[in-house]
């Protein structure tokens, strides 16, 4: 971990350094190229994945980031979920309605220099879905549906599958940002886009899409298959493993 985080540092130093050293051979020529980098765009999950940080830094070329602002989206492919509705029937409280709601994200993270509300419109922010907010979810009932998704966000957001940071990015020398973005253990495998809007004076200047693979490793994917697809066998190995396990403690004592 000392190692990566020394690396890491490298780069974004090498970054800085090529920035300050750029010249321009017209005064009249402008850039104004958004660059962007992920340290690690290839994550892999094993059986002992706690979570991963992914840093992400850049530049925006002849620009002051000091008097801009900068908003993170990190959004993870979309599901459907079902949720049971209970109802007090007979004096007792029972599952009455089946209510199914697509377009949940399997992960969603808004990290920010400030307020997402202060950097730039409402209209834009609801556009571009950035903030929990203004997530857009999709489901099969018409009516009364506000409640449900509260709650679905209440529980993503106490699981660290929804987050919001608005004190996420940071500006480096007023030339450089960069945000170090949570994931989660419970991080599903697949393709995850990172969104990465420049603002300045609450009008977008440029933005940047990029793409972050999370994989399973043989071993992990073997684990979660058997635990999701063979949840009674899994359970019936671990058991077992566990009781092996507790035998050879026990005999190692009793030769000592």
């Amino acid at each position: 971990m000392y190692f990566n985080r020394i690396i890491r540092t490298f780069i974004i130093a090498l970054v800085c350094f090529s920035f300050s050293s750029k010249t321009y051979s017209a005064v009249n020529e402008v850039e104004s190229d958004l660059v962007v980098q992920l340290d690690d765009p290839h994550i892999q999950i094993g059986s002992n994945f706690f979570g991963e940080e992914l840093l992400i830094f850049g530049a925006f070329n002849n620009s002051d980031l000091s008097k801009s602002d900068i908003i993170i989206k990190v959004r993870g492919a979309s599901k459907s979920i079902s949720v049971r509705q209970k109802a007090k029937k007979y004096g007792i409280w029972m599952n009455s309605q089946n209510t199914v709601v697509d377009n949940v994200p399997s992960y969603y993270a808004i990290y920010s220099n400030r307020n997402i509300q202060r950097i730039t419109a409402k209209d834009f922010l609801k556009e571009n879905q950035i903030g929990l907010e203004y997530l857009e979810f999709k489901s099969n009932k018409k009516n009364n549906t506000s409640d449900i998704y509260r709650e679905i966000i209440k529980k993503n957001k106490e699981g660290g599958i929804f987050t919001e940071k608005y004190t996420g990015v940071r500006i480096i020398g007023n030339k450089l940002f960069r945000a170090s973005v949570q994931l989660p253990k419970d991080i599903n495998e697949g393709s995850y886009e990172v969104s990465i809007y420049f603002f300045d004076d609450q009008k977008l200047v440029d933005r940047d899409i990029s793409k972050v693979f999370v994989n399973k490793t043989l071993a992990g994917k073997y684990i979660y298959t058997q635990a999701k697809e063979r949840p009674l066998l899994y359970g019936i190995i671990c058991v077992i493993i566990a009781w092996i396990a507790g035998l050879l403690v026990a005999g190692l004592s009793r030769v000592r």
